[in-house]
């Protein structure tokens, strides 16, 4: 049988083939993620499913449990809600810096352009690449402050948060519409220059994703 990966860039091909199984939950929470398996199910050897499996360890997907292997995290409910908490207050403290800094008005058309590009993504039903792209949106936030170690530091929960909107949320396209709402929402009271409004509709969109 033919393997399913073509042997170039092999360690990247694979990477994204585990990672996109992870959330499009191929691979469930908490399953072993068994190397062996996976060698001869992509055709390839064991050396570039380490270093992928290594690399998703890093992202947070895959955590390692000594003498039992790799498995795909299933974080518990204060670990999620912990999870976001970290990211909104991140979110809010490049808000304000921005808005405090005269960074909005180059922030504000970014986050327009992704708005759009999510408004895209709903209307093709494409939920797993609405999952993977609607942290973008922030991002932009984050951008506006300039420190290349808050992006880093925002980009490496990026995974994360991918898992927990698959994972925890109700991934139908009417509640990705509801939450793309809030997104608008945002967008235009940042427009309008309301902070503290803005900030109160983002601790309301961040809240929402709890899980109670």
């Amino acid at each position: 049988m033919q393997g399913l990966i073509k042997k170039v860039n092999l360690r990247d091909q694979v990477y994204e083939y585990i990672k996109a199984g992870i959330l499009s939950q191929e691979f469930k929470r908490g399953e072993n993620i068994n190397l062996d398996d996976l060698s001869r199910k992509l055709g390839v050897s064991n050396t570039p499913i380490r270093e992928s499996i290594n690399l998703l360890v890093k992202e947070g997907l895959i955590e390692y449990r000594q003498n039992n292997g790799f498995f795909v995290i299933s974080p518990d409910r204060e670990t999620v809600n912990e999870i976001l908490q970290v990211v909104f207050f991140m979110v809010v403290a490049a808000y304000r810096f921005c808005f405090r800094n005269g960074r909005m008005d180059s922030v504000l058309p970014k986050m327009e352009e992704q708005l759009q590009k999510q408004r895209e993504l709903l209307e093709k039903g494409d939920v797993l690449g609405y999952n993977e792209t609607t942290y973008l949106f922030e991002r932009c936030i984050i951008e506006g402050v300039e420190n290349k170690m808050l992006v880093s530091e925002y980009d490496g929960k990026q995974a994360l948060l991918s898992f927990i909107s698959t994972y925890y949320s109700d991934n139908d396209l009417a509640e990705l519409k509801k939450v793309f709402s809030q997104h608008e929402e945002i967008l235009n009271l940042m427009k309008q220059q309301k902070l503290e409004d803005a900030v109160l509709k983002m601790r309301e969109h961040y809240y929402k994703k709890q899980i109670k």
